[in-house]
């Protein structure tokens, strides 16, 4: 598809000059207008749907190497079919309810939601990620087509060319999140909205810069090359936080409250080195909701965190007896996307407005102290070695925000909130829990889930060209009792570009469920081998049951929580002998999402398993085998001890079955007291076997 210029006329034929003291100055090449329209196939819960989509924007009509050029505010206009749109709505606790009509005010449905539009930027030799930002979308009034159209807007980054002749942005995969603007929070934030992933039906290019060679200036990071060379392939990584010692504004925040996470718990007191270093700089996308609690509404957030990871590390001093422990601290800088939101103002009133959360230095700090948040990383120096200081792993991020209002609507009539509508700072306490040795412990660079438990939103000020709007907003939206979700995608290595989708920071990669519900998973027969496959316990069933609910939104961390059982089982051994034994499972396990794969089968894992065989040994006496996870502890002698074990296994949607290989991760525990010829204590399991039938079948995929 061929780009759309609203009105090429309006393009300048050439840029003037004027010659001064000698020198020629440049006048500002003209802007000319560029759009496009494209056509979108959307993917998700609720199946696949054609959307709309109109980008329109401004650009130079010419530029040179070494010279930033900027896209003027870039426009979108999504349209969603009726039927999509009823969807959403009707996710709605109730339904989709419309707005108080208005005499001479067409009606706007009480939809919003958040658009990512992946943009590459392409010169001769390199094509890299354009940095788009997320567009906070909102419904316009009804234009009589058929179709419900969300509107939205967002300034993109400049881009410095590096080589001469053409520059231009491709147009690729949209992420869109859709919400209903009313009553989202009482249906849950997880369930109020409907995640898509949309490609594009052709490829669309717009713009056309006409690059020239540089003065000779040239801007940061610009490679100047030799006229017979070919730029080289190059992709830009991220935007990287400043290192330590750069720049006073970007370090460690010594703010009370700040740093309260770096105490609270303590630090061990012995056994642990003190390392303190550049860190490593990270970007982190993530998208979630805010439960406003006093509106009663749940509105999305899509936010990118820069972090500069592990300036100070605790790590063990011995790294053979030492601590199982590893803690990293760090600081960040926290941005969100100006998103829109509804809600009852005074009770009664439709009141819109489009917010964003931005990062304030510590209350009383000055111009040259730290603008940043803190955060802690508290994890397992050994997974696999018993703990003793530390239970549960995870994220615990402190910093100082204030919420800014823009564009505001009362009942559908535009309100003018002005350029000042803020509130004062507020302490922004989120935390991600990172798992155990029974949950699986979950790498955070593979993203995860943070919690706010509770947002406190101070009153607004400034608000409103003539008239005071400010009481207004404080009486919807200020207060207490405001809860976060938000999961992150992978953290993007400014430094390396290792994480990274398109050299940016990825969107989360969650999962869609349906039907959910109760699940029964019968695997017949269940088998463990010894290592040699010269002994085993066979089981003729073995039964798993969970809950899995029925979201678009699911985080692949901690999926289900499972419990299992077995029944018609024998032991056994490498001499052929064969005892009967009841099996069970002690406690529960936890089914957590590795990946879905090209071809749509997904990878999971099963943590937490402890089997238990109960048995006689050949004298009578009553004994068991037991099949676990194995931990080891000091060096000379090596002390081995039981922990909880796991083993992966593939979901295929056509089948509905999950294929296992349990036992590659398992051992013959050091606590069994079965003398079973073949199965010797510490050592490793071999392969089994276990088909797991899913009734009622689901449906996993991604988005």
């Amino acid at each position: 598809m061929h780009p759309m210029s609203r009105n090429a006329a309006r393009l300048a034929a050439v840029a003037a000059v004027t010659v001064s003291s000698g020198a020629l100055v440049a006048v500002p090449p003209a802007m000319a207008d560029i759009g496009t329209e494209m056509k979108l196939v959307c993917s998700g819960e609720s199946g696949t749907h054609r959307v709309g989509l109109r980008i329109d924007t401004t650009v130079p009509s010419s530029g040179a190497v070494g010279e930033p050029v900027q896209l003027g505010t870039v426009r979108v206009d999504v349209a969603l079919p009726a039927g999509l749109a009823d969807e959403v709505l009707a996710k709605a606790p109730g339904g989709a309810s419309a707005p108080p009509p208005v005499t001479g005010v067409e009606p706007v449905p009480a939809l919003g939601g958040v658009a990512r539009v992946r943009a590459a930027v392409r010169e001769p030799g390199r094509e890299m990620h354009g940095g788009w930002p997320a567009f906070a979308l909102a419904a316009t009034p009804s234009r009589g087509d058929g179709t419900v159209h969300l509107t939205g807007s967002g300034v993109a980054p400049p881009v410095v060319p590096r080589s001469p002749g053409g520059l231009s942005w491709a147009i690729g995969d949209v992420g869109l999140s859709l919400v209903p603007g009313q009553g989202a929070a009482e249906a849950g934030a997880e369930e109020a909205g409907l995640s898509m992933r949309c490609a594009a039906e052709n490829e669309t290019v717009i713009g056309n810069v006409r690059v020239r060679r540089g003065t000779g200036t040239q801007a940061p990071g610009a490679r100047i090359e030799a006229p017979s060379q070919a730029a080289a392939q190059q992709q830009e990584v991220c935007e990287e936080i400043p290192a330590p010692g750069l720049d006073p504004r970007y370090a460690l925040n010594d703010a009370d409250a700040l740093n309260q996470i770096f105490e609270d718990p303590p630090v061990p007191a012995t056994g642990l080195t003190k390392v303190e270093g550049p860190g490593l700089p990270y970007c982190i996308g993530a998208v979630g909701f805010v439960n406003i609690k006093k509106a009663g509404n749940a509105v999305p957030v899509s936010a990118e965190t820069l972090l500069r990871r592990g300036v100070t590390t605790y790590r063990a001093t011995n790294q053979l007896t030492g601590p199982n422990y590893l803690e990293q601290l760090g600081y960040i800088v926290n941005r969100t996307d100006p998103v829109p939101g509804t809600v009852l103002g005074f009770g009664f009133m439709p009141t819109r407005a489009v917010a964003e959360t931005i990062q304030v230095g510590a209350p009383g700090a000055g111009a040259s102290d730290p603008i940043t948040g803190n955060l802690r990383l508290m994890g397992l120096r050994k997974p696999d070695e018993p703990t003793d200081v530390l239970d549960e792993t995870g994220i615990k991020v402190a910093s100082y925000v204030r919420v800014k209002a823009g564009k505001a609507e009362v009942n559908g009539v535009p309100l003018d909130l002005g350029d000042a509508c803020t509130t004062g700072s507020t302490l922004l306490s989120a935390e991600s829990f990172l798992g155990n040795q029974f949950t699986g412990v979950l790498n955070p660079d593979l993203g995860q889930t943070a919690i706010v438990k509770d947002l406190e939103i101070p009153a607004f000020s400034g608000c409103g060209e003539g008239e005071d709007l400010s009481p207004l907003l404080t009486a919807s939206i200020s207060g207490s009792g405001n809860y976060v979700n938000l999961e992150s995608g992978r953290w993007c290595n400014g430094a390396t570009g290792s994480g990274c989708d398109d050299n940016a920071a990825p969107l989360p990669e969650t999962w869609t469920i349906r039907p959910g519900g109760n699940v029964t998973a019968v695997a017949k027969p269940f088998t463990l081998n010894n290592l040699f496959g010269t002994a085993g316990l066979r089981c003729e069933s073995a039964t798993m049951r969970f809950r899995l609910d029925a979201k678009h939104w699911t985080p692949r961390f901690m999926l289900a929580k499972a419990r299992m059982s077995f029944d018609g089982c024998e032991l056994r051994a490498a001499d052929n002998t064969v005892r009967p034994v009841d099996v069970s499972q002690d406690g529960e396990l936890w089914l957590n999402g590795v990946l879905v794969r090209e071809d749509g089968r997904v990878d999971l894992t099963v943590n937490g398993v402890k089997i238990n065989a109960t048995g006689e040994n050949a004298d009578g006496t009553k004994c068991q085998a037991r099949m676990t996870g194995l931990f080891t502890d000091g060096f000379f002698p090596i002390v081995y001890s039981e922990g909880p074990g796991s083993f992966s296994g593939t979901y295929d949607n056509g089948t509905h079955v999950l294929s296992s290989t349990p036992g590659t991760s398992l051992n013959y525990s050091p606590e069994s007291t079965c003398a079973v010829s073949g199965f010797v204590k510490n050592q490793r399991l071999g392969q089994g076997s276990a088909d797991f039938v899913l009734d009622p079948p689901q449906q996993i995929t991604q988005p």
